[in-house]
């Protein structure tokens, strides 16, 4: 374990000797990593002579006294043997997610126990995956993120690897410095045995590190990301900028571009934290966030608002916090948070309390407080709905307003979509085209265009100018069928917003 472990992130180690310097008796430590975090608080309490005691749901008489010297099954007779014995200092506590269901004695343990621990200066930590706590106790525990390795431990991991393979010699000759910090890079957001299985399968039979072994890693990332349970991991290969219009908002990010470069650490600029896009349903929102992540090449990770309360991935506030864990380990990247206003509470859901609204308590204290280069980039078809909280300056750099496209930007719509599908815009007369597209938006206008080479193809005749705008023509737009609302939404946005496109509202 030493051999593994000895180069550990100092942030980890330097956060559990806080702790143990602290008085909260219990310690909620979430992670997958338990041989890791073991590993460390054994070494920290090793330092400081402070006796460990162990517990797990396996627990079993005859196992080491050095390792495992609690011979009680029993979670409950285990908290008051500790609170008795006057040796032991700290309690490992392992599986309390899996004994804490359906168990009103072991949560009356926790209670009692809390005072008696705070008095004789002694601490548990709850080892656990899964945040599975009852309201009732969350005001006794202090909860702990382990982060992930980071760059340090990762280049240790990547060394040690190496070594233990059969063609090391070859293998460090070839290692770029470039190489070894794309490597590193890749493993970012991988636990410790994951970044090392993920580096010998990568290496494992190779005479020279390539791009191959490169993108073997890159490709266990996204296995990573879809493992999480709600975060998707996007490919943004298209051209970035096949979007019409919208100058302002192109014009800000370019000026960002180079945000999350070292360059621009060097001149003391801190990374964007993310801009809230609102506006008409179908003029590009999602759209707009997929060509961010593609013209900054970074990772972009959506983040499913559905599958958030569908209680697949577990408790909504303990799967909003291993998405927002996953995405700090992965940055830099660009987290997409679609129709942000169907997983936020709104206001009534905030006086009611419960999942809604603790959910929102942990996304705006991490939208404030955030460190790591995740650019958030969020859409809304209902901003009025959010809480004000969330849309003041701190949280969000920036809330955009897109509306309907006007006429400039829909001859630009109408290019992009006829020469994705092989038609010669310099065939047709665009301003009469764009003229038909009065009132639509930019999903509408690629239906239409959809539509005439549909019409087209099944009468056996080339796609013409006067199919093209009967097409066009045809649609019932949104913005009729639904005028009170966009009037509303542009009324909204008049002057909490700005305009995306370069003319003013």
């Amino acid at each position: 374990m030493q051999s593994i472990h000895k180069k550990a992130d100092p942030t980890v180690v330097d956060r559990i000797q806080s702790l143990l310097k602290g008085r909260t008796p219990f310690i909620y430590l979430l992670t997958e990593e338990e041989e890791r975090v073991e590993y460390i608080i054994e070494s920290i309490a090793k330092k400081h002579k402070m006796p460990v005691r162990h517990w797990s749901c396996l627990t079993e008489r005859g196992q080491s006294p050095t390792k495992v010297d609690q011979e009680l099954l029993d979670p409950i007779q285990a908290l008051r043997d500790f609170m008795t014995s006057g040796v032991d200092r700290i309690l490992l506590f392992k599986d309390l997610h899996l004994v804490l269901r359906d168990n009103p004695t072991l949560i009356r343990q926790i209670k009692d126990s809390n005072r008696t621990l705070r008095s004789l200066r002694k601490q548990i930590f709850f080892v656990s995956p899964h945040l599975a706590l009852p309201d009732e106790l969350f005001p006794l525990f202090k909860i702990e993120d382990v982060p992930l390795p980071k760059t340090d431990e990762l280049n240790a991991l990547l060394e040690r690897c190496i070594r233990s393979l059969p063609t090391s010699h070859a293998l460090t000759e070839s290692l770029t410095h470039d190489q070894r910090d794309k490597l590193v890079t890749a493993a970012m957001g991988f636990t410790f045995n994951e970044a090392l299985d993920a580096f010998q399968d990568a290496l494992m039979g190779k005479e020279a590190v390539d791009d191959d072994a490169i993108n073997s890693v890159l490709n266990e990332k996204q296995r990573l990301v879809r493992k999480s349970g709600v975060l998707e991991y996007v490919n943004t290969q298209e051209n970035p900028w096949e979007i019409g219009g919208l100058l302002n908002l192109k014009k800000w990010l370019a000026e960002r571009s180079k945000a999350f470069s070292p360059e621009s650490r060097k001149l003391g600029l801190t990374p964007p934290k993310g801009i809230l896009v609102m506006g008409v349903s179908g003029c590009g929102k999602s759209l707009c966030i997929k060509a961010i992540a593609a013209q900054w090449k970074l990772p972009l990770l959506r983040l499913d608002m559905g599958r958030l309360y569908d209680g697949l991935a577990g408790p909504p506030e303990e799967a909003m916090r291993k998405a927002i864990k996953t995405a700090e380990a992965v940055a830099p990247c660009v987290l997409w948070i679609d129709e942000i206003e169907a997983g936020i509470a709104n206001q009534q859901q905030k006086q009611s309390g419960g999942k809604e609204a603790r959910v929102l308590a942990l996304f705006l204290t991490w939208m404030q407080e955030k460190t790591a280069p995740v650019f958030v980039g969020a859409t809304a078809n209902e901003v009025e709905v959010l809480p004000p909280e969330i849309l003041r300056k701190g949280r969000f750099d920036e809330l955009f307003y897109m509306g309907l496209p006007l006429k400039s930007e829909r001859v630009q719509i109408l290019r992009i979509h006829m020469e994705r599908r092989y038609v010669n815009p310099a065939d047709f007369d665009m301003d009469y085209l764009a003229e038909s597209t009065s009132g639509l938006n930019g999903a509408e206008i690629e239906q239409g265009i959809i539509s005439a080479l549909f019409e087209s193809s099944s009468k056996e005749v080339d796609l013409s100018e006067h199919i093209l705008a009967n097409s066009l023509r045809n649609i019932v737009p949104l913005s009729r069928t639904m005028r009170e609302r966009i009037q509303k939404i542009e009324s909204w946005a008049r002057d909490r917003a700005m305009k995306a496109s370069l003319e003013t509202l």
